[in-house]
């Protein structure tokens, strides 16, 4: 039984350490709407904005448009520009995002990006230069995103996202994971079978 089980654990960590890498580099689901950064170069970025249009839940339900979003906690930048993706959104490096649709509060320390609102697909990804005067760090990017109902509502619709974005695990992390609780279990049932009862020690 012992041996099917390892067996069985090795054959599941194999297996997942042969996933294919996830794309993201850094992911974060919120209230059914999933942003991914994947990093393209030492400063280029790509943001990703998935199910925005048909699986936003809680109070981002019913948003049709995109009005703005900010990248900050990357580094101290000296500029920003978007390189491709929907609309035509400029950068803002003095102002960051409130309530207020646009990049209209005193900010900094991130770029804003605004515009005519976009209409949302569940499928959106914009591709981001940044140029720092120092090394930029794409590890845990914080991203804040206003989202609106109404192409002429001066409020963003609900939550105004404020989060870091999470590094997406590697499959060797799983595989690791896996590998090391089918060892804790043969351990555990091995030293169960040495206690039993005329069993000797």
């Amino acid at each position: 039984m012992k041996t099917k089980l390892l067996k069985s654990v090795a054959v599941a960590a194999l297996a997942i350490a042969a996933l294919p890498a996830a794309a993201a580099d850094n992911s974060l689901t919120w209230q059914g709407v999933t942003f991914n950064t994947t990093v393209v170069d030492s400063n280029t970025l790509q943001l990703d904005i998935l199910n925005a249009a048909t699986g936003a839940t809680p109070n981002w339900s019913g948003i049709n448009y995109i009005k703005a979003f900010e990248i900050k906690n990357i580094g101290a930048l000296t500029s920003a520009s978007i390189f491709s993706g929907p609309g035509s959104f400029g950068a803002d490096l003095v102002h960051g995002l409130s309530a207020n649709v646009g990049c209209t509060t005193g900010g900094g320390g991130g770029a804003c990006f605004t515009g005519a609102p976009i209409a949302l697909t569940d499928n959106m990804s914009w591709t981001i230069d940044f140029t720092s005067g120092g090394a930029l760090n794409f590890a845990l990017p914080h991203l804040k995103v206003q989202f609106l109902k109404d192409a002429l509502q001066d409020k963003a619709t609900g939550d105004l996202l404020s989060q870091n974005i999470p590094p997406v695990p590697e499959p060797e992390t799983y595989a690791m994971m896996l590998a090391g609780l089918g060892m804790v279990g043969a351990i555990a049932r091995r030293r169960r079978s040495s206690e039993a009862p005329g069993t000797p020690a």
